[in-house]
Parts: structure tokens; sequence; C-alpha cells
């Protein structure tokens, strides 16, 4: 039997909090479902709401696929520089988390992707869906992880020729994710321009079967979350599952075309503050790659098929 690829996930999930966004339990369900991926550590992380929400909706996501077996982490509550005074006004719209009666991860996030990493030399792939504040803290604090770490993949950024604004999970963390980005190790970064092409109508996730807890609770906060970006006019009757295409890209490579490139993450204080900006990269012995194509339908296909089980 071909041996399982091995993953540690890194994610700043709102599935259980209403009204915040749902791409991060897409990909979980992809990796959770897949008999053929190890999972060998989940870690939350502030993003989408803050960590006490995200670890409450990790824990409780985990539960529906009774995976007990998965170490889970407590991560960062804010950025290594700057704060998130601006998140009050992306948190409108916003209701309360489901509450969860069970035990919260004890165990920090950076601690259990060093654990892991160590482990699993040279093995573990690190899948980032939120701000990069734990991947950081883990290479401040044993940077000999770096050499042991197969990749990693980060949903974040926008590589437009000319982005308008910054990608969210860098905006949390612009000091984190150069830190990332520029270790040494092999990176790849999935960005708008791709992921928002993976979008599901409001009438798909309508017509999904409560088959489970999980995409129960899926199918009764899509809804909501697709009225908001609506409103927002980020899209139109629908959503971009954005972090699922990262987990496609772990699962399928060959769906998706890649270049070698140098980023720069802006630190300028202000509009700019975490916008990304690339070049070809000028050496053939970088490690840093953007996607830049994938298989749009067979993509979809992929992710869809996780969900609509």
């Amino acid at each position: 039997m071909k041996d399982k690829q091995i993953v540690y996930i890194d994610t700043d999930i709102g599935l259980g909090t209403l009204g915040a966004e749902i791409d991060d339990a897409t990909a979980l369900m992809m990796l959770l479902h897949n008999a053929a991926i190890q999972v060998v550590g989940i870690g939350s992380v502030f993003g989408n709401v803050p960590v006490k929400d995200s670890a409450a909706n990790l824990a409780r996501f985990v539960k529906f696929f009774k995976r007990d077996d998965i170490p889970l982490g407590f991560g960062a509550d804010h950025p290594l520089e700057g704060d998130l005074a601006w998140f009050d006004g992306w948190k409108q719209g916003y209701e309360k988390t489901l509450s969860y009666e069970g035990e919260l991860p004890r165990t920090n996030s950076c601690d259990l992707l060093i654990d892991c990493v160590r482990k699993y030399p040279d093995q573990v792939s690190v899948l980032t869906l939120g701000p990069m504040t734990n991947i950081a803290l883990a290479i401040q604090k044993s940077p000999e992880i770096i050499s042991k770490v197969k990749e990693v993949i980060a949903m974040g950024g926008s590589f437009d020729e000319c982005p308008s604004s910054p990608e969210f999970n860098i905006h949390c963390d612009p000091v984190a994710a150069d830190k990332v980005i520029h270790t040494g190790w092999p990176v790849t970064l999935l960005g708008l321009e791709v992921t928002r092409k993976a979008s599901f109508t409001k009438a798909e996730f309508l017509a999904l079967k409560d088959a489970d807890p999980a995409t129960a609770l899926l199918k009764s906060q899509a809804a909501g979350w697709i009225d908001r970006v609506a409103s927002k006019g980020w899209e139109k009757d629908g959503c971009a599952l954005h972090d699922a295409v990262a987990a496609v890209y772990f699962l399928d490579k060959g769906l998706f075309k890649t270049v070698q490139v140098e980023v720069h993450v802006s630190m300028e204080k202000g509009a700019s503050w975490g916008m990304t900006y690339i070049k070809e990269a000028s050496s053939i012995s970088g490690k840093i790659r953007v996607v830049k194509e994938m298989d749009v339908k067979r993509c979809r296909k992929m992710i869809w098929a996780s969900i609509n089980r």
C-alpha cells in the first residue's frame, strides 16, 4: 500500500460562528474524508474569528468526524506586529459562536507543529489556511524545523498585476507571512485571483442533504455567508471556497501550474498593509512558487465530491 501523505493544518475555521466564512471547513472536509491522507495535527489561530472561537469550532468539527486521534492546538490570538482594530468592520454581521461543551485544545499550536515535524522529519506538508502567525512563531522558537518540513502550502495573497487591496490572511499578520514565505523552505502560495474561480452557488448549497452534522452545519451557514459576500460586492449569487482550493493543490498538484517568483509583502501601515507583489525569480534556486493556473472544472468537481457525500 502506498504511504499516506502527511499534513499539518493551521486554520482560523469560522464554521460554527454564525455569519462567518465557511471555506476552512470545506478544506478540512476534503482531508478528513480522505483515507490516503494522514492528518498529524491541526492548529487553531485568530483570523476569521477570535482564536477562542476558532479553537471551539475546530474541536467541534473534528468531533463530527469522530477523529479524536488527531491532536489539536490552541494558537495565537494576535499578530506579531500591529493590531486588529480594523477587524471590527470585518466581523459586522457575525452572530454568536455555537456553544461547545467539550474540552478545548490545551497544546499551543506552535508547539504542536514543532512536535509533528520532529516526529515526521522531511514528511510533513504544512497547509496554512489563515494568518501565518503560528507558523512564524514555530520557526522563531525552533528554527531547526525549517530544513525538516517537506513543503508549505498557503492560501494567502493576491497576485494580480495591480492588486486593489490586501488579501485577508496576509493582512492579518504581514510580518508573520513575510517570515514564513522567506524562511528558506519550499513555499507555494495560492492567491485570490486563482482561488476565487472555485465558486459555488447558493442553490448548490441549499440542495445539499443533511447527511451528517458537518454537512448540515455547512449548509445552514452557507446561505448567510453568501448573502454577506453579495452585500459586499465581492461575488454574486455564490461564494468561492478559497481554502478548499489549497487543499486540492495538496492532494493533486497536477491540476495546477505554478511559477517561481520573488515575493514582496508590504509593511507600509495603512491601506497597503499586507499587499503582496511578485516578479519572476531571478535565480532558479528559489523555493517560492505561486499558482498561476488551475483546472477549474476538475478542481470544483473534486471539492464538491467531498462536500456532497
